[in-house]
Parts: structure tokens; C-alpha cells; sequence
């Protein structure tokens, strides 16, 4: 037989075992019910993110699966994304909307506080990347980021791993900022609150899209001034409403390459991931369902509505920017982990 003629063979046999692993996939999912959980409090941007993509992702997936939504906060996203590893059922059945520093804490954290294996997950994407933001309370003296180099501002954080708590690191020890660091705040909500109280001058670590969602009267009601913008690339509307990246005030290149590896996190912002072991078919319906909805025009009506953005990657990119991440110079890596858990 020619050469041409097995192959033809060979991919004729083939064809019918690939076709039965999607229908066993879709079979899988048939009259299903789905968990979503979300590792942060509700009324967060984390939350809203999760429960949008949870209200629309069951009509992409084949056999009519229904999907109920929880919460398990805790320890930036690593309490549930632990908990992800080691009891959920890596059957196709659970999937976890957690924080990108979970999934970074084993070369950006601390090793030994972390048990499970990021590269081992099954990503199925993520929602948006995001631009943070430091935010400084009006009446302050400082009236800058450049200010804040010169005077000391008060700011407010959650725990390490947190945007909040690592990214007032950061600024501090990688761009010069001086911010004594308050920890212990339960999650940007409380932020929120305790700025409008006058508790804290500020916070770092606040995404964007959060912001304009969550709690737009801070700048409309002139209680904060936005004094920098933090992601690889700047955001459109923030720096059409003046905010400085961070860019600006870095020049030492080994800072400069800490940070942008801190920064390529941000690129998959809102991650939605499975426990390792997922059959490869299932999670590649998952994927497919993932990205359908983010074109779904009911699902887009709704963020609009939420005020959240959208800027999707898809689950092979994430898996791709993590295995970036973690076979990255060690060198740059010590430096990024220094930088946002060092504290004063």
C-alpha cells in the first residue's frame, strides 16, 4: 500500500475515535449541574466577573448543564484554588474564577504556603486582563505619584497575595513611592470604605474596570485623584483621563524587567481554571463554551450593564503566558517576589 494510502487509512480510523470523545464530552455535560466558584467575597469585581460568566456560559456548553455559583474567599484566591486541587472532583464539574497571584505564588509568593501545581491546571481562559490603579485620597498634601516619592501616604491592603497588599509593595520598592502599608483590609469593599472614612489616604492595586463598577463616586465625588495607572500596556481611558503609567517614574532596568513580569500576570486578570486531570475533550469544551460566550451579545449587554470590560484570552494563551512565567530569569523572578512581599 502507498505511502498516501495509509495515511488516508490511518486518518479514517482515527477520524471516528475523535468524534466519539466530543460526543462523550457533550454526553458528560448533558442535564448537568455545574459549580462555579469564585474565589473572592461577593459584591467585588471578582465576584461580578464570575456570576456574569456563570449566567451565560451554561447556554454554550452542549446538553443543557445548569450552573450554580459560590464564594470562597480567603488568602488571595489561594484558600480555593488549594481547595480546587485537592476535593473538587476533576471531572469537568467545577471550575474556579480565582486571582492571578494564586496561580504565581510559587515563584512570586511564598513556595512553601502553596501545595498545588499552577502548570498542572486545565485553563480555560480568562475574562479580561487589567490596568491597576493607585488611588489618593483629594486632601492629601501629595498631589502625585511624583508627591508621593517625597512624602509618606498611608495606604490600605489585604493580605499578601492580594493586588491591594502586593502592589503598595511594589510601588514602594520598585518605583520609589513612600506608603506605609496598613494590612488586614478584608477585600476592596472595605477599602473603598475606609477611604471614604478617612481611615487611609489610599490604596494601590484597584483594577480599572472595578473602579468605573464598583465605586465610580470616588472620583466623582472628588473623594480620590487616580495618581498612577499599573499594566504592560497603558489603558485607554486612563490615560485619556491623565494618569500616568508607571512607566514613567522607573528607569533601572532590572526594576523595569521586575515589574513587567509582575505586570504580564494582569494580562489574564480574571482566570476561570480546572483541576488538573480534566479529560482533555471536556475541558476543550469548556474552552469553546468560554469563548462563545464572551461574543454572546446577552452576556456583553450585561457587563455593559455591570460596567465591567471585556478583553478576553483564551485558555491555551493563559496556559502559554503561565509557562512563560514560570521558566522566566530567576534573577527577575527573586527581584519581583522581593518587591511585593517586602514590606517596610
Amino acid at each position: 500500500m502507498k505511502k498516501s494510502a495509509l495515511l488516508t487509512a490511518a486518518f479514517a480510523m482515527a477520524l471516528p475515535a475523535t468524534v466519539a470523545s466530543t460526543a462523550s464530552a457533550d454526553d458528560f455535560f448533558t442535564d448537568k449541574q455545574l459549580t462555579m466558584t469564585i474565589a473572592s467575597r461577593p459584591g467585588g469585581g471578582f465576584n461580578a466577573y464570575g456570576r456574569n460568566l456563570a449566567k451565560h456560559i451554561v447556554k454554550h456548553i452542549p446538553g443543557n448543564p445548569t450552573m450554580i455559583v459560590k464564594n470562597m474567599p480567603g488568602a488571595g484566591g489561594r484558600k480555593a484554588t488549594a481547595w480546587l486541587d485537592k476535593l473538587a472532583p476533576n471531572d469537568g464539574s467545577n471550575m474556579l474564577g480565582t486571582m492571578p497571584g494564586s496561580l504565581v505564588e510559587p515563584i512570586l509568593g511564598d513556595p512553601g504556603r502553596v501545595k498545588y501545581k499552577p502548570l498542572e491546571f486545565g485553563y480555560v481562559g480568562s475574562a479580561s486582563g487589567f490596568t491597576t490603579l493607585c488611588l489618593l485620597r483629594t486632601d492629601h498634601k501629595a498631589k502625585s505619584f511624583a508627591d508621593m516619592m517625597k512624602m509618606q501616604v498611608v495606604f490600605g491592603g489585604d493580605q499578601i497575595g492580594s493586588t491591594t497588599h502586593d502592589h503598595s509593595n511594589m510601588m514602594r520598592n520598585l518605583a520609589g513611592a513612600n506608603i506605609k502599608l496598613v494590612k488586614g483590609y478584608s477585600g476592596s469593599k472595605t477599602l473603598v470604605l475606609a477611604v471614604q472614612q478617612k481611615e487611609i489616604d489610599g490604596f494601590c492595586g484597584y483594577a480599572w474596570a472595578s473602579l468605573m463598577s464598583q465605586a465610580p463616586h470616588l472620583v466623582k465625588d472628588n473623594i480620590v485623584r487616580l495618581v498612577v495607572q499599573f499594566g504592560l500596556d497603558p489603558h485607554p481611558a486612563a490615560t485619556k483621563a491623565g494618569i500616568p503609567p508607571v512607566w514613567d517614574y522607573v528607569k533601572d532596568p532590572k526594576k523595569l524587567a521586575a515589574l513587567k513580569l509582575l505586570a504580564s500576570v494582569q494580562v489574564f486578570g480574571r482566570p476561570y481554571i480546572v483541576p488538573a486531570g480534566v479529560p482533555k475533550e471536556r475541558l476543550e469544551v469548556l474552552r469553546k463554551a468560554f469563548d462563545a460566550t464572551m461574543k454572546d451579545p446577552a452576556f456583553l449587554k450585561d457587563m455593559k450593564k455591570s460596567r465591567l470590560t471585556v478583553d478576553p484570552t483564551g485558555g491555551e494563551r493563559v496556559q502559554q503566558l503561565i509557562h512563560d512565567i514560570y521558566t522566566s530569569d530567576e534573577e527577575t523572578q527573586k527581584l519581583a517576589r522581593w518587591a511585593i512581599s517586602k514590606s517596610e
